[in-house]
């Protein structure tokens, strides 16, 4: 998620938060649940207790069956965006808070949700992707000896953000020349704006029977064409590239069209459709690749 202390102009971001377009999550609770459940159900009996071993000491996640913890865990830097006892450390009047046993910051760390790869389809200029950022962080906690209880969690969770393509991607258009933060700045029809409609392709019920259901349908398909055993690129170059390519060429299929409150772009027939089989990929893909980046490192 974007925000208006992330350094982005406010007049943009005074715009979004009008029409109260910014999206809360992303993927939405229930995609990032969907990749851990199914990350979880393919990880090695050694990288599993040693996942669960970590989630027991962590201070919000330990009291919790293992496998609820992990799914948890996926939405949990999501969730401190609005939990007090964290601060906003994008703010230049930023306070640190108490630490909490075993964390080594309270920031909440907005800014590294997403990697703004930037492109024009109008020749507009570009300006490079800010620091620190999704790319960034997960190459940081992968180059660990070890997964602490801090870093554990942000791993589940960056790992599937950079698996939705609007986290891999900012659009320079003459209209807006600054980026359009990954489409959060695209207002589509009806009352949405282009991220939050990619950030929900996976539905709204975050139930564990939904969730497991979903899991397993996803799955079934992935497997079907990947094998059981999917060769996969652990790099997360890779991964952010594959979702850079995905947002040029699969989700600004509109047109250069920004849209605005009072006309906002009508999605073409068959978008949504189109995404969803789309995001049904991503989001195996992202279970399976955590899977194994897990069982990498702590299967052995």
């Amino acid at each position: 998620m974007r925000t208006c202390s992330s350094g982005r102009a406010a007049r943009q971001c005074l715009a979004l938060l009008f029409v109260a377009l910014l999206p809360l999550q992303a993927w939405n609770g229930t995609g990032h649940r969907v990749i851990a459940a199914i990350a979880y159900d393919h990880l090695t009996s050694k990288a599993k207790a040693r996942v669960d071993e970590l989630l027991r000491q962590h201070p919000d996640l330990g009291r919790m069956p293992s496998r609820a913890a992990f799914l948890a865990a996926s939405v949990w830097p999501d969730t401190i965006k609005s939990d007090n006892r964290f601060y906003d450390d994008t703010l230049p009047d930023a306070k640190p808070t108490p630490l909490l046993p075993g964390f080594p910051t309270m920031e909440r760390h907005t800014n590294w949700h997403y990697v703004d790869i930037p492109f024009s389809p109008d020749e507009t200029p570009l300006e490079p992707a800010s620091s620190p950022n999704a790319l960034i962080e997960l190459n940081r906690i992968l180059k660990e000896t070890s997964l602490t209880i801090y870093d554990l969690p942000w791993l589940v969770h960056l790992e599937g953000d950079v698996h939705q393509p609007l986290h891999c991607a900012s659009r320079f258009t003459k209209s807006q020349p600054k980026g359009d933060q990954g489409g959060n700045l695209v207002l589509v029809n009806p009352g949405r704006n282009l991220h939050s409609v990619w950030d929900g392709l996976a539905g709204s019920d975050s139930t564990d029977a939904y969730v497991d259901n979903y899991a397993a349908e996803v799955t079934v398909e992935f497997v079907k064409v990947n094998g059981s055993k999917p060769k996969l690129s652990l790099d997360p170059k890779n991964w952010v590239d594959e979702g850079f390519k995905l947002a040029q060429s699969e989700v600004y299929i509109f047109g250069n069209e920004t849209g605005s409150r009072d006309h906002p772009i009508p999605l073409p027939e068959g978008y949504e459709a189109h995404a969803r089989a789309i995001a049904r990929v991503q989001l195996a893909k992202a279970g399976f690749r955590l899977a194994a980046v897990l069982n990498a490192k702590l299967g052995h």
